[in-house]
């Protein structure tokens, strides 16, 4: 009896000590804010800093419209593309991060003016309508994932600065795709630098794609550190590495 009373109050110890870590695990990390689709058994920790954007302000005609993600130019991608159904939109509000403007002497005298645009960034989670793609007759196939990932680097304007790639997050499998430049659309070119980054993944047989888009790398290597939390998985960054500026 004695045996059998410690191996109760060991068990009972042991399970309190994973119920405290599965608890700690949900909690978010100081400055950010916690996302969660219950259906989908997910959650995301994003910065406080980022609000909520009304999605249906997204979307035009029933397709998502965000600049430096829509327009490309592979019709297999675009096709899809017109079945990604918005789940969260977060953007940095402007008068979080001002413009700036400084001056420095140049040669003859003169003055040297550098003005720093309002930085702006959003994350885009979207999920893939499975029937309508089988609608588009867009079979869902082993490469329509790294599709809806690379098409930032298919935009008009815009071109890869890192190679494609493949990585987990826990037992996830993530496929990766990064750009520059400045997206052409029918209302011409874009008036600055914009950084974008596509992620996708099939998770419980939900087809899952997140757009990031910045006018500045440091902002848009930030916001890829919004971590993602996959069913009862530790919460871990949503892309681990910094993206570099490939501008000479």
């Amino acid at each position: 009896m004695i045996f059998t009373f410690r191996t109760r109050t060991v068990t009972a110890l042991l399970f309190a000590t994973i119920f405290s870590f599965s608890v700690d695990a949900q909690t978010p990390a100081p400055n950010t804010t916690e996302w969660e689709n219950e259906s989908l058994k997910l959650r995301l920790f994003y910065s406080s800093d980022l609000a909520k954007g009304d999605t249906e302000q997204l979307l035009q005609d029933g397709q998502i419209s965000l600049t430096g993600v829509m327009g490309a130019t592979d019709t297999k991608a675009a096709a899809a593309a017109r079945c990604l159904r918005p789940l969260l939109f977060l953007r940095l509000p402007p008068a979080s991060a001002p413009q700036t403007e400084t001056t420095q002497p140049a040669s003859a005298g003169a003055t040297q003016v550098t003005i720093t645009p309002v930085v702006s960034a959003s994350l885009l989670l979207a999920e893939l309508d499975i029937n309508c793609l089988n609608a588009e007759h867009a079979a869902v196939n082993t490469t329509l994932l790294d599709n809806m990932a690379e098409i930032v680097s298919k935009v008009p304007g815009m071109r890869a600065i890192a190679q494609s790639s493949t990585y987990t997050i826990g037992w996830q499998k993530i496929h990766m795709a990064a750009a520059q430049g400045q997206p052409q659309s029918g209302a011409g070119t874009a008036p600055s630098q914009l950084y974008t980054m596509g992620l996708s993944t099939n998770w419980n047989s939900h087809l899952l794609v997140w757009y990031l888009t910045s006018n500045s790398i440091d902002m848009l290597n930030r916001i890829t550190k919004t971590t993602v939390r996959f069913g009862r998985d530790q919460a871990s960054p949503l892309y681990p590495l910094v993206i570099g500026n490939a501008t000479p």
